[in-house]
């Protein structure tokens, strides 16, 4: 929006260029009607501000000449009278003018800014949650105006206890609120709370807003954890500007993060069958075997290796082959447990990790999955598929991977070198 001060005062025009700026309104200042004239024969605004008498007309009279220019017929026009001049005040009542205010009557200016610029601000658009804490009734109801038009949904407390408890129940995309509270709690103690917390929401962005004016407050509410601070009487566009950027950074964090999990669970999950890889296996397992050692229980591993695969691709193929991954991936992830781990090593080999299993609990479990391989049904109806399984515990081998791994391997081995299609455990 633009606007055009037309005001003899230098200190008042002073004033309401603070005005205008915190309502992101761009504007010109002139001292007479004349030299207003001028500037909007060459340069619409949308607002004219006028004081009530200038060196040169009134501003009556200087609202029916603007009214009168190509292109200002529609334009907005606020006359600022005097303390003094309550009884000019009737006159004032004409078409030309749509606003009266007197230079006392901060509020009542603040509020026809507001209207004029409302549809201005909605342009900062942004979706989000908002926790606002204010006692104050008027300002609460001032400020959602503005937060919602941004497209923000607010949910208005007036005290710090109320907002914890609201707090805890749901999640907010930023936390607004007054240091000075009613109540056991002030701002400051509901900050304090929310950094102290153990869970995400210890991260939500707040932005503490205070009349007033000490830079020690201040500065405290800062270092207790709020991440900005906003000075009472609320600038608009400052406000906006400032929630808008807590808002988007909180949202792009959460973004990132959920792209960092997305990538880590790609990079620990074999991508043909599902199954966990061994980079996932390499992070795991010391954490289960220090777990099992920890507890004193036992914690088995079964190897499996596909029998006779190299034939199985040469002949069918490795799309039949890829299949056969597959079906042998969704075997083991039907008889594993919640705890229990199925791993692609790579190629053709497979791992379970099975805690609070002891071997010959595993073994069973490996001839269970032995004979469902074994009826694996593909595409392919003359493929045949078989496994060799090998199967070692802590119970044996001990809480070192290494060792259990190679037992596990050995064992393995051993049943291929019979045929395969067969457990084998170490003895």
């Amino acid at each position: 929006m633009k606007a055009l001060i037309v005001e003899p005062s230098r200190v008042y025009r002073l004033l309401l260029h603070e005005f205008l700026f915190g309502f992101s309104i761009s504007h010109e200042e002139v001292s007479t009607g004349e030299a207003a004239l001028i500037e909007l024969s060459n340069n619409k605004v949308d607002l004219v501000i006028v004081a009530m008498n200038l060196v040169d007309m009134t501003a009556l009279t200087l609202a029916k000449q603007i009214k009168a220019i190509s292109g200002m017929e529609d334009s907005q026009i606020v006359v600022i009278t005097g303390e003094q001049e309550q009884s000019k005040l009737a006159k004032m009542k004409t078409i030309d003018v749509n606003y009266v205010c007197q230079r006392n009557e901060l509020p009542k200016f603040k509020g026809i800014l507001t209207e004029l610029t409302k549809d201005h601000l909605a342009v900062a658009q942004i979706t989000g949650r908002i926790l606002y804490i204010e006692d104050h009734l008027t300002l609460a109801n001032m400020t959602k105006d503005i937060l919602q038009q941004m497209g923000l949904v607010v949910e208005h407390h007036k005290t710090a206890e109320d907002g914890l408890l609201h707090f805890e129940r749901a999640d907010y995309d930023l936390v607004l609120l007054d240091i000075i509270l009613p109540g056991d709690k002030d701002g400051i103690a509901m900050v304090e709370e929310i950094r102290a917390r153990t869970d995400d929401k210890q991260l939500t962005p707040i932005l503490a807003m205070s009349a007033m004016t000490k830079s020690s407050q201040k500065i405290h509410a800062l270092q207790v954890g709020a991440n900005d601070f906003i000075s009472k009487p609320v600038i608009q566009a400052e406000l906006i500007a400032r929630v808008k950027n807590l808002v988007v950074a909180r949202q792009l964090f959460i973004k990132m993060v959920s792209q960092q999990q997305a990538l880590e669970q790609l990079a620990m999950t074999d991508q043909l069958t599902g199954l966990h890889n061994r980079h996932y296996l390499n992070a795991a397992i010391q954490p289960a075997l220090s777990l099992a050692k920890r507890h004193s229980y036992t914690l088995s591993l079964v190897m499996i290796d596909l029998d006779k695969f190299k034939y199985i691709n040469d002949t069918f193929g490795h799309e039949i082959g890829d299949e056969v991954l597959v079906n042998i991936a969704n075997v083991l992830q039907n008889n594993c447990r919640l705890e229990d781990l199925a791993i692609r090593l790579g190629g053709d080999e497979f791992l379970l990790v099975l805690p609070h299993c002891e071997q010959k609990q595993a073994q069973k479990i490996a001839n269970r999955i032995c004979v469902e391989v074994s009826n694996i049904n593909c595409s392919a109806a003359k493929v045949e598929v078989a496994a060799s399984f090998g199967v070692s515990s802590t119970e044996q081998g001990g809480f070192i991977f290494k060792a259990l791994l190679n037992l596990a391997d050995q064992t393995a081995y051993q049943a291929k070198a019979q045929g395969g299609n067969t457990v084998h455990c170490f003895e």
